[in-house]
């Protein structure tokens, strides 16, 4: 028998046919849960005869044991649920696991008067999309707050816990089975509305997730278990510092506990809470005790601390010099807090923190049922409201929430909590499972790298989220994920998508360099797309974050950009070749919208700093390129491979120099200039602030047509992955978007990203006339397991601005172009020269001034 013709496991009599409403069978009469026969239909109830006869309590009962059955395949004979996505007619892929428990046909409508079905219209995923609907039953432990893969290796804890079951209420589309849903629907789109649960009226069993009803005020007391928590059990992760910076002057905190609450002066080091918060523009905003602050002293207070610190009440606004001091001390301000309080709802400080005092917050939808069960949301998942706040768009409240070791964040619905070790929300009760964070590395047989994690508990260890728990959204200084997602040779393919999934939390006392590179580019990629007031801040409101990268200290961020200066080899550099990399490395994206291999963007130049920095641009910046080109990744094997003195063959990189420009104003050409080939400290860097690039005759792209490839000529086959994280995932017999659209440059599939808006004819031409040149920044092959053996010549585009002495110009960079080379090609190269072979460049006699 078919899978899609399987029938409700849970239901009671005859089986319904396919596809018809389950619950209103003349032929099956529902009894209540006292054993009474249910009236088929009763006019006096404000329920409707569908829901009438709705026994949910059943449903809910029934459905772990029938969701166990199902996956054994006790139910029926050869049918289980696919642990892989399923292939539709029209490309879709869909998994067909859930258990259907009822069809809403199109009943959710605006209108209803009935209570229970405008309860389930609140859970619709996809709301207003579709007429259609249908009630889906699937276990806690495939809900997006798990990793499965990694909880079904905790054995142990099955043994404690009971798995319990949740609803979804999805679209009922035509080419979907009964049981079906979309592969993204659990991890994307059921977050943003919530799970139904049930919340028992009598005592449960310990289950592995249960909802928590919450009140019109927020139960601070949780706040203060997460808190305790956090103190007992997360060492020195969530006390940790960047810098030993301190406040010598000019420190005020209010006083919570004084009626009312009063500014003062204390020494720095006193325990205090900080606020995190969006000023705003309205009338309510501006005056001097507006309600966020207000709600702010009250929870301080009730969490158990005295002092609470508040930018515009704390810094004395008339005075510019302690004012300037004391913007200068933000990030040891925040970082010395015992937590942050981050109010991620509303627009400005007028709106307040929804569940303190009388502050109100939006309801939780619920529906108490004939036993005393309540039907209850889990609500959407707080990160999405927080995503999507006023707060999470100004570019100074980001290494607010960055730097703070603990956070507690106010949304519209809910409290949810995030350390460094461990991330909880109010209405989702679900035990906080910990690991112990220290990871050996060791050499594999073959000789490659390779890490575990040590489950032995050591007296100076400290205790981190288990990997398989879904972690937050305030990353640290490396890539979140656990400790294997930095493992050697990973690429992460994640993308830039702001809602993408990560688990567990890196420890922070073995990050690799790996790690701490991919969580840096996450932290630009995120910070871009904030808004700053003014662009001269575009660098000071992101120092805090580069200070976090301490661990390594030979990381050297110039202007922004990563260098790595350590490590030399004849004829090679980390530090000229890191600076390559990251120069010619990012580019702009505004949209997360399938790609093509040519990206345009109208992006604003910020003139107070270098076109060669994304710093000096205002726009979102993506660091990974089609098909997965990593900067993260490839800058840490070129720098993994320098460091043992066997550089990687091939490698080619231009040879540069870097110069403050100040002589230009005046026509001069500066003094002196710091050659990078040999620049192995930061010293030389710090004393000449270069903010320009020198360019003596550099390899320059000699063809500027980029033609289509033809259907009949082979394509590149980059390929797509279908599937949930932590489930088996598919190969799609799809090609990733941008493969609908592939150009060749020379014979060589080319990615084209500009940070100016122009057509591919205008690229083409503007080349031709000189007003654009793309050079040659570095060349060199990919990570071979991940990218099987492709490599890549990496270009900056550039744009004349004007003419300099004679054969000398001044440049700025507004794009990059990547032409891969593939494995066939690199086989016949030895040395880096080989590589100007297999890319279309040519020699050009000119001096490039990048600015």
């Amino acid at each position: 028998m078919p899978v899609t013709n399987l029938r409700n496991p849970l239901k009671r009599g005859k089986d319904p046919e396919p596809r018809e409403p389950e619950h209103s069978d003349p032929e099956s009469p529902e009894r209540s849960p006292t054993g009474q026969k249910r009236p088929r239909h009763d006019p006096t109830s404000p329920l409707c005869a569908e829901c009438q006869a709705f026994d949910l309590d059943n449903y809910f009962d029934k459905a772990p044991s029938v969701l166990e059955a199902w996956r054994n395949g006790e139910l029926k004979a050869g049918v289980k649920p696919r642990s892989t996505p399923v292939r539709a007619k029209d490309g879709s892929w869909y998994f067909e696991d859930a258990v259907p428990i009822h069809y809403f046909k199109d009943r959710l409508k605006p209108d209803t008067k009935c209570p229970l079905c405008q309860f389930f219209r609140q859970m619709r995923v996809q709301p207003d999309k579709h007429e259609k609907y249908k009630l889906l039953a699937l276990p806690s432990s495939e809900s997006w707050l798990f990793q499965i893969d990694l909880l079904k290796e905790w054995k142990e804890m099955w043994d404690k816990l009971q798995d319990s079951v949740f609803m979804i209420v999805v679209p009922d589309l035509e080419w979907l089975p009964p049981m079906g849903h979309e592969h993204t629907w659990i991890e994307k789109e059921v977050p943003s509305v919530g799970m139904i649960c049930r919340l028992q009226a009598d005592e449960a069993p310990e289950e592995l997730m249960r909802p928590r009803e919450l009140r019109n005020e927020v139960d601070l007391g949780l706040v203060r278990d997460w808190l305790d928590k956090c103190m007992k059990k997360h060492g020195n992760a969530c006390r940790s510092r960047t810098s030993d910076d301190v406040v010598e002057r000019g420190f005020r905190v209010i006083d919570c506990e004084a009626d009312p609450p009063t500014v003062e002066v204390q020494p720095w080091g006193v325990p205090y809470a900080a606020l995190s918060y969006v000023w705003g523009t309205s009338p309510e905003d501006q005056v001097e005790w507006p309600r966020t602050v207000l709600d702010a002293v009250g929870a301080t207070k009730d969490i158990g601390l005295r002092y609470l610190w508040v930018d515009r009440l704390c810094i004395n606004q008339s005075d510019g010099d302690e004012k300037a001091y004391l913007v200068s001390k933000m990030a040891a301000i925040y970082e010395a807090a015992e937590v942050t309080i981050v109010a991620a709802a509303g627009n400005g400080a007028g709106h307040g923190l929804p569940g303190i005092r009388d502050t109100p917050r939006r309801p939780q939808p619920h529906y108490t049922l004939d036993s005393g069960n309540v039907l209850i949301s889990t609500l959407r998942d707080p990160r999405r409201d927080i995503l999507e706040s006023s707060h999470w768009t100004r570019g100074w409240t980001y290494q607010e929430g960055i730097l703070s070791n603990r956070r507690i964040v106010f949304t519209e619905h809910q409290v949810y909590w995030e350390c460094r070790n461990m991330a909880a929300q109010e209405s989702i009760d679900t035990k906080l499972f910990h690991r112990f964070s220290q990871v050996e590395e060791f050499t594999d047989d073959d000789g490659a790298a390779n890490s575990k994690v040590l489950w032995k508990e050591r007296e100076d260890e400290e205790l981190v989220m288990a990997d398989f728990m879904l972690g937050g959204i305030f990353k640290g200084d490396a890539s979140s994920g656990g400790p294997f997602c930095s493992a050697e040779g990973s690429v992460h393919t994640g993308g830039d998508d702001p809602y993408r999934l990560d688990y567990g939390f890196p420890s922070h006392l073995s990050a690799t360099l790996r790690a701490q590179l991919r969580g840096l580019n996450e932290h630009i990629r995120a910070y871009s797309h904030r808004r700053l007031t003014h662009g001269t801040d575009s660098l000071p409101a992101f120092l805090g974050i580069t200070s976090m990268y301490r661990r390594f200290p030979e990381l050297y961020f110039l202007h922004g950009l990563p260098l790595y200066l350590d490590g030399s080899v004849p004829a090679c550099s980390t530090t000229q070749v890191t600076f390559a990399m990251s120069a010619s490395g990012w580019y702009h994206r505004s949209s997360i919208q399938p790609e093509t291999t040519f990206i345009s963007e109208p992006c604003s130049r910020r003139p107070h700093l270098p076109s060669w920095t994304w710093a000096g641009w205002e726009g979102p910046v993506s660091w990974r390129a089609p098909p997965a080109i990593e900067h993260c990744s490839n800058m840490t094997d070129i720098i993994d491979a320098i460091s043992v003195k066997q550089p990687p063959h091939p490698l080619w990189v231009a040879e540069f120099h870097v110069f403050n420009s100040a002589p230009l104003a005046e026509n001069n050409m500066p003094a002196r200039t710091v050659r990078l080939r040999e620049c192995h400290s930061g010293e030389a860097l710090d004393a000449e602030q270069p903010d320009a690039i020198v360019l003596q005759n550099p390899y320059v792209l000699k063809y500027s047509t980029r033609h289509p490839v033809s259907e009949s000529k082979k394509k590149w086959d980059w390929t797509a992955r279908a599937g949930r994280v932590g489930s088996r995932s598919v190969q799609s017999d799809q090609n990733v978007p941008w493969d609908t659209k592939q150009y060749r440059i020379a014979g060589r599939l080319s990615f084209v990203a500009m940070s100016v808006e122009m057509t591919e004819e205008e690229w083409t031409k503007k080349h031709f006339d000189g007003e654009l040149v793309s050079v040659l920044m570095y060349a060199t092959r990919w990570n071979p397991e991940e990218q099987s053996g492709h490599g890549g010549a990496h270009f900056m585009t550039l744009r004349k601005v004007r003419s300099f002495r004679g054969r000398t110009s001044i440049w700025e960079r507004v794009g990059v172009l990547y032409l891969v080379i593939p494995k066939v090609s690199l086989d016949k190269c030895v040395r880096g020269d080989d590589l100007l072979k297999q890319a279309p460049v040519e020699r050009r006699e000119m001096t490039v001034i990048i600015e």
